[in-house]
């Protein structure tokens, strides 16, 4: 035993050994850096809106991949145009990854007209909305069965029941108004998107009338109602059936 300790060449060998396995575990974090292109970095591109034509040649540009893993149909949208992307843009990725995309819809969805005969507007209204169809016109008649689905239209056209319409067409709308002149509270809207003030007139039996809106308003689906007339006032009844003229202005949110 204490030979070995004095034997200076074993002391020699050792550290030798020591040297070279810290010399290879350098070289194999310098090759895993190389490998991995370590700190190299392609900052992903803003996609969203871009059309599917312009899509390979800028991420090609990028030295990236992209497949298209999803599609919806948004009517508010130009079809064809990518409305998510994952990673999202400015996101940090290596050369070569794959970018996942959803499109809205080249083609407008068909869908089926449900049955609203009977039921009071505002479960008409909701069930038309749930099944992609919008709330057009409100006629109303007199019938003893008051606020009731009487009949409905496409375009002037009586439609049946399981009929294949568009998604996001207008549905006009035959309400029963009972027997009596009836009135009803006036809204308030103010504030409001024009999809929600449109349910809520509809859910109480009223129309949109005139809409006006400011010269600032790109997007009409997201502008709000600043002004209505007839305005809300505590306790000032219309009758049913009346329509309400609208009044948009840019979006708060908007602007900043």
């Amino acid at each position: 035993m204490f030979k070995l300790l004095k034997d200076k060449k074993l002391y020699k060998n050792v550290v030798l050994a020591g040297v070279t396995l810290i010399l290879l575990f350098v070289g194999w974090l310098k090759y895993l850096s190389i490998y991995t292109n370590h700190d190299d970095f392609i900052l992903v591109p803003e996609l969203y809106d871009l059309e599917i034509s312009s899509l390979d040649s800028l991420v090609d540009s990028h030295g990236l991949r992209y497949e298209i893993i999803d599609s919806i149909f948004d009517k508010s949208k130009q079809k064809g145009v990518v409305v998510n992307q994952d990673p999202l843009s400015n996101t940090k990725v290596k050369e070569n990854r794959m970018i996942y995309l959803t499109i809205n819809s080249l083609q407008t969805r068909k869908v089926y007209f449900p049955d609203i005969y009977d039921l009071t507007l505002r479960q008409a209204v909701r069930k038309l909305n749930k099944n992609g169809l919008e709330v057009g016109k409100l006629t109303y008649r007199s019938d003893i069965a008051t606020n009731k689905i009487l009949n409905y239209k496409v375009n002037g056209i009586n439609i049946q029941i399981g009929q294949e319409l568009y998604h996001g067409t207008t549905v006009d709308l035959v309400v029963g108004k009972g027997l009596s002149n009836e009135k009803i509270l006036v809204p308030n809207l103010i504030g409001l998107l024009r999809d929600e003030a449109n349910i809520i007139l509809k859910s109480t039996s009223l129309n949109i009338g005139l809409e006006y809106f400011n010269p600032a308003v790109v997007d009409s689906n997201s502008a709000t109602i600043y002004k209505q007339y007839p305005s809300f006032t505590d306790g000032k009844e219309i009758s049913i059936g009346s329509a309400l003229d609208l009044y948009f202005e840019v979006s708060k949110n908007d602007t900043f």
